[in-house]
């Protein structure tokens, strides 16, 4: 690394401000020199892709060899019709274009469809060592892995690493917020813009997390944002029902999860009185779906889409009631009721196990556990736990992906995503505290392992510093926020704030009373609990 050979061919591209302003194949240029051969200004940064191998591709295998677990590692080469083309890997990562659109694009240039590029055309993929020349000429090169640098797996405290997870995330949310309160939804940095999608429960969780920041921190500015937030959020989205019942309605939808998001938001604000009409009416919605044998319903409307995203909803509802008996709210439910709903949810789940329900239900029966010690939400807690455990990714992987969450053998459980991760990593902070208050060190340690290696994939996957933001010309638009994934850099609300969530849970975990631990945090247990493993091997 850190040379080209005279035979080696390099991509380089000059950028200023994140933008592209040359780019270019060149042949056995030293890094040294590259600077000064592609007449880079002293204030610019050249990202670089150095070729080290190429392997021809059989056109029928287009799609097994270029999926997305190798997008911005691999660089693809499309021979047709007397053209030559290469995509590097740094270039498909600064674009945020998969394998398959860029050869659509180079295809619907020339005229022709697939068909006829496979019965004519050649593929070769190859690989490359790839590097920033960074602004200044006292620097050296800055290695990348798919365009980024590397979070290493154990170099920090799980609190160290928590923590500037977190304030990284609290960044972004504080830089990007406008004056009415509004956060953007879902944004493509690649272009430098908002996307049109919408989805209030993932506003909702954004204003969440913020409130719970801002109270972690004791930061007033802070505060009075997630109240603005939550305000523009609740003016959008609520809407009176009938019946005394409230609902956040976007379109022609109402859905439960919505309803227990925005409870829960409300329920954290700073600020709560100005909004208890709409949290009551939002108990009394999320009241009238409770279903004898589902446990719950999961939409007010349209009819037709009721049971949808159940393994969702009805744990985000659960959680939202475990919320409120816990904190003594006039509308909170019984004990009973809380315990004859998650009896139903437990059979459900266990005629169609799926993970999207354990995160959610570990931290409703770790809550309703902390309000009333009875140990069949905890056994159901760690149970669920358990079982999702061996779905965290950690060996045979690219050095960017361990920690993530992901069942390649399951693909209906969905895509690897930084929103999954994160609101694991919500149950499993929760799991973590509910193991070590009741003296199980065995699942306190493996969980916090779980935690950290999880927090690893977060750091990754979060825009840090200059490096990770070099082809991004807005960068206050990005900075501390989350890339969807290693090879999307799409950055969605949810993501940022099921990130900071699970953060702010390992920095000031569950309280359970008479068993609550008398440590100070889970990083602290963590680490204790290690040590102590450690000494009796």
């Amino acid at each position: 690394m850190g040379s080209a050979t005279p035979n080696s061919l390099t991509w380089f591209c000059v950028r200023r401000n994140g933008v592209a302003r040359s780019s270019g194949w060149i042949n056995g240029v030293p890094l040294k020199n590259l600077r000064k051969r592609t007449k880079a200004r002293p204030s610019d940064i050249v990202e670089v892709s150095v070729v080290e191998k190429f392997d021809p591709v059989d056109t029928t295998q287009f799609s097994r060899v270029f999926c997305n677990r190798v997008r911005g590692i691999l660089g693809m080469e499309v021979v047709f019709r007397g053209k030559v083309i290469r995509f590097a890997p740094t270039h498909m990562i600064a674009t945020n274009l998969s394998f398959q659109r860029l050869l659509e694009s180079f295809l619907e240039k020339k005229g022709a469809g697939f068909d006829e590029f496979s019965a004519e055309g050649q593929l070769r993929s190859f690989s490359a060592h790839q590097f920033l020349l960074p602004d200044s000429k006292k620097k050296k090169p800055v290695d990348l892995f798919r365009g980024s640098t590397l979070v290493e797996p154990m170099s920090y405290t799980l609190s160290d690493r928590a923590e500037a997870l977190a304030n990284g995330i609290g960044q972004w949310f504080m830089q990007n917020m406008a004056a009415d309160g509004s956060l953007p939804y879902k944004y493509w940095p690649s272009q430098g813009k908002n996307s049109p999608a919408d989805n209030a429960i993932r506003r909702f969780l954004g204003t969440l997390a913020l409130a719970r920041l801002g109270a972690l921190q004791g930061n007033q500015s802070m505060l009075d944002a997630a109240q603005r937030n939550l305000r523009f959020n609740l003016k959008r989205y609520f809407k009176d029902i009938g019946g005394g019942r409230g609902a956040i309605v976007e379109g022609s939808e109402a859905k439960l999860g919505a309803a227990a998001l925005a409870g829960l938001a409300i329920m954290d604000s700073p600020e709560r009185e100005e909004f208890s009409e709409e949290l009551t009416m939002l108990a009394a919605g999320i009241e009238s779906l409770v279903d004898n044998k589902l446990g719950f319903r999961t939409f007010f409307f349209p009819a037709e889409r009721d049971s949808d995203n159940w393994n969702f909803y009805s744990g985000e509802a659960l959680l939202f009631w475990a919320e409120a008996l816990r904190r003594g709210e006039r509308f909170a439910p019984t004990l009973e009721q809380c315990v004859k709903v998650s009896k139903c949810c437990r059979k459900v789940h266990f005629q169609k196990r799926n993970p999207a329900f354990v995160p959610w239900h570990t931290q409703a029966c770790t809550s309703l556990f902390a309000y009333s010690g009875r140990k069949e939400f905890a056994k159901f807690a760690l149970e669920i736990s358990d079982w999702l455990l061996p779905m965290q990714q950690w060996d045979n992987l690219p050095p960017d992906l361990p920690g993530r969450f992901y069942n390649p053998s399951q693909p209906d459980y969905g895509p690897p995503h930084a929103a999954s991760t994160g609101v694991y990593m919500e149950g499993f902070a929760d799991a973590t505290a509910l193991a070590r208050a009741l003296g199980d060190s065995a699942r306190e340690a493996t969980y916090g392992q779980a935690l950290q290696r999880g927090l690893r994939s977060l750091r990754q996957l979060q825009f840090r510093d200059q490096y990770d933001t070099y082809y991004i010309s807005k960068k206050n638009r990005v900075l501390g926020a989350l890339r969807t994934e290693a090879y999307d850099n799409a950055v969605r609300v949810d993501s940022a704030a099921h990130a900071l969530l699970a953060a702010v849970k390992i920095l000031r975990p569950m309280e359970f009373g008479s068993v609550q631990s008398k440590t100070g945090s889970i990083a602290g247990a963590f680490s204790r609990t290690m040590s102590r493993i450690k000494r009796t091997k």
